[in-house]
């Protein structure tokens, strides 16, 4: 009888292991920001940590020399540079202080890796100048979804 159980055990085992290897291989799969090809000339939006990120559009929607930290958490921080609006129309010439936060770990589709579907940001009033309030990034509900 015992070995009658070795064996149906042997084979739940390998009954179980392609699924427990797809599992563990998901898991091993790097989270990334938001959808791949969010917008159609956008930049770094479904890649890990990514140094940049651009809209594809203006100037202020591309943040760049991104240095993450806490990649993989539940909510992720980045700091580097973009350029900011000057308060009566136009940019300054010198980027300014850009602090970035992704969060809400979850999949873009159904079959996509596992992404930071939220992103926050808050950046400089000028530059040099102290970091102004935390807004979704562009105004968006999430990340995944072009607006």
């Amino acid at each position: 009888m015992t070995g009658v159980l070795t064996l149906v055990a042997l084979t739940l085992g390998l009954a179980v292991a392609p699924a427990a290897h797809t599992t563990l291989a998901d898991e091993q799969t790097p989270i990334v920001l938001g959808k791949k090809h969010l917008l159609r000339y956008g930049t770094g939006w479904g890649t890990a940590h990514p140094h940049v990120i651009f809209n594809g559009g203006v100037p202020n929607g591309k943040a760049w020399d991104l240095r993450w930290r806490g990649w993989g958490t539940a909510s992720a921080r980045a700091r580097g540079l973009t350029w900011l609006y000057k308060p009566k129309g136009g940019y300054y010439g010198t980027p300014g202080a850009i602090e970035l936060r992704a969060y809400r770990i979850g999949r873009c589709t159904s079959r996509g890796p596992l992404a930071y579907t939220r992103l926050q940001v808050r950046e400089a009033i000028k530059p040099g100048g102290p970091l102004g309030r935390w807004q979704p990034w562009g105004d968006w509900h999430d990340i995944c979804h072009s607006p």
